[in-house]
């Protein structure tokens, strides 16, 4: 199980160092359990340079494959301890990885001191991976993640609670960016740039990245193709694309070479809790009640 969990941090993190860190396991201890699936797999499933871990194909396939698998025992293995703990009940809270790293946190600790008879069983996963979760694949009980204000379609079975919090917006860029080193930007400056349009459904995706500016221009949209912030990092450092963000999130991850502007001309992202129907749906619910009422405390 510890090897999947390596080959499963390292794929996603693309850096042995912060998979480590994850894991909470020295680098070569990671480095040595990826080594493992290796062997029993028989070919590379990572290229490695001195800065740079790229997927094989076969690691790519691989990856695919077992992290799904991965999720069904998470599930399970939650599951079973949620029913052995007797004295109270266990909520799984996913967080999204792109949210400010104190946000999490302080939403668990708030929640257990209102409720000390519950216990958090905090994760993370990307933003995109509430819209390949099938009702029976949810490996949480409620997410928190960036999530606009207004109708979900009739056809996404989400339940949705309050706003939490709203972080302002920024623009990704790389230091060859013709836009790089001003100071802040306006959204009606990007309708001359293109623009990463994320893989996201288009009732999501059009709030994070707008077909046009609120002045009626255009903007030139690419779709981007991944669920994971090191594929668009990396994208915006190698050409002139922007990518549409928030301003917290270098705080979360760094790369040489790219650089977050504030940005002007569109409203802060919101973050909300969002959950399904199902036994754990008035414990989600009060969760998100709950991490409403702490930050507006905190404000």
């Amino acid at each position: 199980m510890r090897e999947i969990e390596a080959f499963l941090a390292v794929a996603e993190e693309l850096h042995f160092g912060r998979a480590a860190e994850r894991l909470r396991l020295s680098t070569s201890r990671v480095s040595n359990l990826v080594r493992m699936v290796e062997r029993r797999a028989g070919v590379p499933l990572f290229l490695r340079t001195s800065r740079v871990v790229t997927p094989t194909p076969q690691g790519m396939q691989l990856f695919g494959e077992l992290r799904s698998a991965y999720v069904q025992i998470e599930r399970a293995l939650a599951d079973v301890r949620r029913t052995a703990d007797l004295g109270g009940g266990v909520l799984r809270v996913g967080f999204a990885t792109t949210l400010p790293e104190t946000l999490g946190p302080q939403l668990t600790a708030s929640f257990e001191r209102l409720y000390p008879e519950h216990r958090v069983v905090a994760s993370a996963q990307p933003t995109t991976d509430l819209f390949r979760w099938s009702g029976r694949d949810w490996p949480v009980d409620v997410f928190v993640t960036w999530m606009p204000v207004g109708e979900v379609p009739a056809d996404v079975p989400l339940r949705i609670g309050p706003v939490i919090d709203q972080v302002e917006r920024a623009v990704m860029l790389g230091s060859s960016h013709p836009l790089a080193g001003r100071s802040v930007i306006d959204v009606e400056d990007l309708a001359e740039h293109e623009v990463i349009y994320p893989a996201l459904p288009s009732w999501f995706g059009e709030y994070w990245t707008p077909a046009t500016t609120p002045g009626g221009r255009e903007i030139k949209r690419r779709r981007l193709s991944t669920a994971y912030v090191e594929d668009v990092l990396r994208v915006v450092a190698a050409g002139d694309l922007a990518h549409l963000t928030f301003a917290s999130l270098l705080t979360v991850y760094r790369r040489p070479g790219v650089e977050l502007v504030p940005l002007t001309g569109l409203p802060p992202m919101p973050v909300r809790a969002v959950w399904r129907s199902g036994p754990q749906e008035m414990w989600a619910r009060m969760f998100a009640e709950a991490s409403a009422v702490h930050c507006d405390d905190a404000d």
